[in-house]
Parts: C-alpha cells; structure tokens; sequence
C-alpha cells in the first residue's frame, strides 16, 4: 500500500471532485494535520479523464486503508479494517509548504482542501498536459 501512495506521489496525489462554496479552510499544516482515506483516483490524459481507483486498488484490503498526516511531520500508513497481507503498515514524513504536500518526498499539487476533503494533484506525468489526481477524505 506505502509504495501505491508512494508511486501516487511521485505521479500526483489527492483531489476533491465536489467544493463546498460555503467551507472555506485555510490551508496549513494544523488545518490539513488529521486522517484520511483515498476514495477518489483519476488519470486524465484527455478533459474528460478515467477513473483509476479500482486500477490502483486491486484489493479490497488496500481500500480502506488509512494516512494520518500528524502535525509534527510525521505520516502513518495504518493497514484498515481489512487486513492485507503482509499489512501496509509503515510511518514516513510530511510537509505542507504553500500548495505543495509532499509525503515521502514525493511532492504533489493541493488542488483544493475544504477541512473535510482534499485534491492534489501532479502534471505531466506520462505524457505532456496529463494529469493525475487523487481525493483524499478526512475520516
């Protein structure tokens, strides 16, 4: 599971495909610090993009998996519900500088955060004006 969150951030990383106009949250380090679960991951090479989540979530051990992002920089991978085996437990590092998370040293866009879901992504992955995007909800 690490090395899917850790190839997802090299690639891109978390997106929020709807927006609450009337949450507004700062983004920063104690404002994104929390738990969170990937419920959303598309690849879009064209406008209309593809959905990726069951691609990259072949397991049903791997879907329910969840990041916390402490607010001392650190992030742990905790292998949820189902377990896998061997489980994705691991610990890594984080950090926020304006709109750019990196986790595991891989940095990754924050297209959107409103306090209960966030969206990051990365450009130009494959192919020039692609994109990958990943949404990560706050549990």
């Amino acid at each position: 599971m690490k090395k899917l969150i850790i190839i997802s951030l090299t690639f891109s990383i978390f997106v929020s495909c709807n927006k609450n106009k009337d949450e507004t949250c700062n983004l920063s380090t104690a404002s994104v610090s929390g738990s969170y679960k990937i419920t959303a991951v598309r690849y879009k090479p064209t406008p209309t993009g593809t959905d990726y989540y069951n691609t990259f979530f072949t397991d049903a051990c791997e879907k329910d998996d969840i990041i916390t992002l402490n607010a001392n920089g650190s992030a742990t991978f905790t292998d949820a519900g189902v377990k896998c085996n061997p489980p994705g437990d691991d610990i890594s590092t984080w950090s926020l500088s304006g709109n750019t998370i990196t986790i595991d040293g891989g940095p990754a866009n924050v297209d959107s955060f409103n306090c209960s879901t966030m969206t990051v992504s990365e450009s130009d992955i494959f192919n020039m004006g692609d994109k990958l995007i990943i949404v990560l909800t706050r549990q």
